[in-house]
């Protein structure tokens, strides 16, 4: 400072402006916007730990090392956004103990000292300048390492390895600085010696990583090609290996199937918790491939090799379900593939009108995702292959609660396949799902098997008394919500028809040869009834004898009716049945 206090008070408030507006305060911007940020993102970390427990993605020791992390992270973005208080703090308190100092200075050397005020400012406010110089330097260094320890962010690992492993990936960040340091070295007035040594350890250093990263990628890229593969040639196995669920889709479609944000990834998860909630068994996987033999916008939707749907998809627009068809061209209709509604293929501009028309707009891919679902709903019973109901009986014992997957693993082992037999229970799940009845209540299932297996020889006798007791789950999906369950009876003289046109089998199951033209005026009296109640915003149940109600359950099947067909033994007592029709004969 050549004894200079101007020119000291300078640099006293070049350092203070920069570490007070620049470093001190983004620091505190970015502590503060962190630790908000940690503890918004809580909640929903919160979720997805207990979302991928409960997905069996984690065990319970996972989960717990997730969210004693998540915890740590915030309690540290916590106490940052505290500490950049004090560096703040530091930073305003070396401004005020400098300027008491200037004033104590002069009134100690002009009162205590006698000493004239302009000497007292000569000699002191130097010393004052310096000592203040000499103070806010620690501040400033203090506050640069607060803002590089704010600035790593979720890196893993020490502050300081990660900076120099930062700085090393980037040889041309240290290629520019040595350069400029160099430049310094020449600029008369800078000191020489340092600039020069540090610009070229800066240019040796970034020459170094250079090189070893061209080492890298090239021994990576030989470590490639040694590790790879060779492509097999297709074996007469995979020829003859079929896919679960196979979904085909033209070329035009790709880029919408596979988009990473509303594609069919994330769906198909949605869909596979859906029917591990809805029906109790785990999906098999979907397997996506193009087929470049589709015409433009057509997908195929297959089940064990043979097609079980397919469509078309125009991947630009939306489909929007109009309510009345009157009020459009026939020509601009189309189906809603699963319910058949009438609907309109619009341009995505025009959502916002739709939605205010009352119209239900979705996305091709939403169009997509919900007939696969409703491929895999009535094909369930297909799905369900020995290889499957192995995968569902291991998944029954993996819980992420021990002591319920325990209890469940002693079950099995005390019934299956002692007394209750893989084929059987194969067959009565099969026959479950035949008929859209969950079996998520598996232990139960298991449970009435053993009991009924030695008093019922065949599958389809064990299969109603499984339903009966399941009967409490059957009932909860149709009851009303003043209890009762709306139920359509025979009338007393179909009874006396089937008891006329009754075959006994060898196995002891009766069989009713209804003549064409009965078959026919029994479905459509059902029909007749099933759709009156259904107009009237009513969703009803056949009921009938447990000996007649899987005839009937065939009979009103065949065409096309979807009503459950109940047996008075699976209502039970406990119910409030309501008789909402009567099929006369």
């Amino acid at each position: 400072m050549g004894g200079s206090v101007f020119f000291g008070l300078f640099v006293f408030g070049v350092l203070l402006i920069v570490n007070f507006m620049v470093i001190t305060k983004g620091a505190t911007r970015m502590a503060e916007v962190g630790a908000r940020f940690a503890l918004d993102g809580m909640p929903g970390k919160q979720l997805a730990i207990d979302s991928d427990m409960s997905a069996g993605a984690i065990d319970h020791a996972e989960a717990k090392i997730r969210r004693d992390r998540d915890q740590q992270e915030t309690t540290f973005f916590g106490s940052l956004d505290g500490a950049s208080k004090f560096v703040k703090g530091d930073a305003v308190a070396g401004v005020l103990i400098t300027l008491l100092n200037f004033v104590m200075d002069l009134i100690m050397g002009a009162v205590v000292h006698d000493m004239p005020l302009g000497q007292a400012s000569e000699t002191l406010e130097i010393l004052t300048v310096g000592d203040g110089l000499v103070s806010q330097i620690p501040v400033v260094i203090i506050s640069i390492a607060a803002a590089l320890l704010l600035a790593r962010g979720g890196a893993i690992g020490s502050t300081d390895l990660t900076l120099f492993s930062q700085l090393g990936r980037h040889p041309a960040a240290l290629l520019t600085v040595g350069l400029l340091m160099l430049m310094f070295a020449l600029v008369p007035g800078l000191p020489f010696l340092p600039f020069l040594l540090g610009g070229a350890g800066l240019l040796v250093t970034a020459w170094i990583v250079q090189k070893r990263q061209a080492s890298d990628v090239l021994q990576l890229s030989e470590n490639d090609a040694e590790d790879a593969p060779a492509v097999a040639e297709e074996t007469m196995a995979d020829i003859l290996d079929i896919d679960y669920i196979h979904v085909q889709f033209a070329p035009d479609l790709v880029e919408m199937v596979l988009d990473p944000g509303t594609g069919l990834d994330g769906r198909i998860r949605n869909m596979r918790t859906h029917v591990a909630r809805e029906f109790g068994v785990v999906m098999p996987e979907i397997r996506l491939t193009d087929d470049p033999g589709l015409a433009s916008g057509m997908y195929r939707i297959n089940i064990h090799g043979v097609e079980q749907a397919h469509g078309t998809l125009r991947p630009k627009e939306l489909l929007a379900l109009v309510d009345e068809a009157a009020n459009h061209r026939s020509s601009d209709l189309v189906s809603e593939p699963v319910y058949g509604a009438p609907a309109l293929w619009i341009d995505q501009s025009a959502q916002e009108k739709s939605a205010m028309d009352g119209q239900t707009v979705v996305s091709p891919c939403e169009v997509l995702a919900t007939y696969i679902l409703e491929c895999l709903r009535k094909n369930l019973s297909r799905l369900l292959t020995f290889k499957e109901l192995q995968r569902l009986l291991d998944e029954l014992v993996n819980l992420s609660d021990t002591k319920r997957g325990e209890s469940n693993r002693r079950l099995l082992d005390e019934l299956v396949p002692d007394k209750v037999p893989l084929d059987v229970l194969h067959s009565v799940l099969r026959l479950l799902f035949v008929e859209q009845v969950s079996i998520r209540n598996l232990p139960v299932i298991i449970e009435t098997v053993a009991k009924l297996r030695p008093l019922h020889a065949s599958p389809e006798a064990t299969y109603e008394f499984v339903r009966q007791a399941l009967g409490f789950q059957l009932k909860a999906n149709l009851k009303r919500k003043d209890g009762t369950i709306p139920l359509i009876q025979l009338a007393p003289e179909w009874e006396q028809t089937f008891s006329t046109y009754q075959l006994e089998t060898e196995q002891g199951i009766a069989n009713i040869a209804l003549p064409p033209d009965l078959f026919s005026k029994l479905v459509a009296s059902v029909g007749d009834q099933v759709s009156e109640q259904t107009e009237r915003g009513v969703t009803p149940a056949i009921v009938t004898s447990t000996q007649r109600r899987r005839f009937l359950r065939t009979v009103i099947s065949t065409r096309g009716i979807a009503a459950p067909v109940l047996s008075f033994e699976e209502i039970g007592t406990e119910a409030v049945p309501a008789i909402v029709g009567v099929a006369v004969a």
